[in-house]
């Protein structure tokens, strides 16, 4: 039984290290194309369409991530089951989906605007 937890456990912080390097990989992206449009032709210009659209990009990056860092906190949690795990769990799960479904409206928002 204890080498099935070491398993799941392995596997949920991979499935972490997968979550936090699309965000790191998406910031560092969107931030590119960000400086890119904010010094195009040495001039510093902040076209707010532009601007949207990498906030949009941006958003379904963490939107990914958060995906990946609930699976892992669920598997985690999983394999050390106690009251307080379970606590911890629900708050952050609760947490993440409010910050996803608040970001999934931004992003829905930045869409018809940009329309």
């Amino acid at each position: 039984m204890d080498s099935i937890k070491e398993i799941f456990k392995y596997i949920g912080e991979i499935i972490n290290i997968i979550g936090i390097s699309i965000l790191i990989f998406g910031f560092a992206k969107e931030l590119f194309k960000y400086l890119i449009v904010e010094f195009k032709d040495g001039v510093m210009l902040t076209p707010i369409r532009a601007i949207q659209k990498i906030r949009c990009q941006l958003g379904v990056y963490i939107l990914l991530a958060l995906d990946f860092l609930i699976a892992s906190d669920i598997i985690l949690s999983i394999v050390d089951l106690s009251m307080e795990e379970l606590i911890k769990l629900s708050s952050t799960i609760a947490l993440r989906i409010a910050m996803g479904y608040f970001l999934g409206k931004e992003i829905e928002e930045l869409q018809l605007n940009k329309e």
